[in-house]
């Protein structure tokens, strides 16, 4: 029996534990002031109040200002419902007995703030609606042919998901440039670098890349039912860096008439292709704008290569770094003698990035030639010195 209630408590620990996490996660704790003519309209303005803050843990203050019509009528004017848990810290009135003022610790629905604000589109409109661009890349012998009809309805329903949460398909035309390009070279394998390449210089946001199978399914006693089983994978890549935001996989099977021939399994597999692109996708796109969000608040990562350097001068190059006006944070990937690399988030535009960048150490005497990457990489070396890089310039 002791050992029963012994599992027993445990168990509520445990679930303890798991719903104090579900909490922080989901929700944010803010203490508030509220004023009002009596104590009703005190606490609706705490509880308003309360919110502004989850909001502004969700968007930026530019983008409260721009959309603050739309944010008073869908938001602020119900505050009461994302505010699930209060407690009145202090309350009274002013001496003068004319305001009633409310002192609460509240706990703000910030999970359901950011389900309305997408809703409405204002995150979407912070992150400024990025441009995409699909592209198929078939990874094995058994890849469908891209100008497939089950290729075909990948596409559409990938593009078709991206495009109603407010990306910007990127013109069909600029698509076929970059597969005639990738054919023109004659590669048949593509890196990520290399898209990441075309994708920018098609000024795309963002890269998806998918590959798709079909294939009969082998097997089964019935005469008269066969099927075919579609495979999809999808990733989603930022060109500016080449990183890989997020990846989603998945099968789906349908039942065929064995009888009917090619025509019916193609229709049934370019069926099965649309509804599995949907639902990949829709997976896929969470991660995706998760990413965008937090450049928006942690600012855009950057890539700095610094080679033949002494141990000071990276010392020196650092405290420029830090004292610049957009700097978030960094991160230094590798340290050897003249061989220093670092990314760097930094909270504006690539060009103010690079302007006060390069001011920066010019004005501390760090002399540097310059040999710029693809996307948000930038390779520097030591004036004077041998360039590592070689006499290739991509752009």
């Amino acid at each position: 029996m002791a050992l029963k209630n012994k599992k027993i408590m445990m168990a509520c620990l445990v679930l303890g534990i798991v719903l104090l996490f579900v909490s922080t996660g989901y929700s944010k704790m803010v203490t508030v002031v509220g004023q009002g003519m009596d104590r009703k309209s005190a606490i609706a303005d705490a509880q308003r109040a309360a919110v502004e803050q989850g909001i502004g843990a969700l968007i930026d203050s530019k983008t409260r200002v721009a959309n603050f019509e739309v944010l008073q009528d869908r938001i602020y004017s119900r505050a009461s419902g994302y505010v699930t848990n209060y407690n009145i810290l202090s309350e009274g009135r002013s001496p003068d007995g004319s305001i009633y003022t409310v002192t609460m610790r509240a706990d703000v629905q910030t999970a359901s703030i950011k389900n309305d604000l997408k809703a409405i589109g204002i995150l979407m409109a912070q992150i400024g609606n990025p441009r995409f661009m699909a592209i198929y890349i078939p990874e094995t012998r058994s890849s469908m042919h891209r100008d497939s009809r089950v290729v075909r309805a990948a596409e559409q329903a990938i593009n078709g998901v991206f495009a109603r949460k407010g990306f910007i398909v990127l013109d069909k035309m600029f698509v076929n440039d970059v597969y005639s390009e990738i054919e023109q070279a004659g590669r048949i394998d593509v890196d990520m670098d290399d898209l990441s390449a075309l994708a920018l210089k098609y000024k795309a946001d963002l890269l998806l890349v998918y590959d798709v199978h079909a294939a009969k399914k082998v097997g089964g006693a019935s005469r008269y039912f066969g099927g075919v089983i579609v495979e999809i994978a999808l990733r989603a890549v930022a060109p500016a860096t080449a990183d890989l935001i997020a990846q989603k996989s998945g099968d789906l099977y349908v039942k065929t008439m064995k009888a009917t021939g090619n025509y019916y399994e193609n229709m049934q597999a370019a069926k099965a292709a649309d509804k599995l692109g949907k639902a990949i996708a829709d997976a896929l796109i969470e991660d995706t704008l998760a990413y965008f969000e937090r450049a928006v608040h942690a600012g855009t990562r950057f890539d700095l290569w610094f080679r033949n350097f002494s141990e000071q001068e990276t010392y020196i190059i650092v405290d420029v770094i830090e004292r610049m006006t957009a700097f978030k944070d960094k991160h230094v990937r590798n340290e050897s003698p003249g061989n220093f690399q670092l990314d760097v988030n930094y909270q504006g535009r690539k060009f103010d990035f690079k302007r006060e960048l390069y001011k920066g150490l010019k004005a501390q005497g760090i002399l540097f030639d310059t040999q710029q990457a693809k996307g948000n990489r930038f390779l520097l070396f030591r004036k004077g010195t041998d360039n590592p890089f070689g006499a290739i310039y991509i752009n």
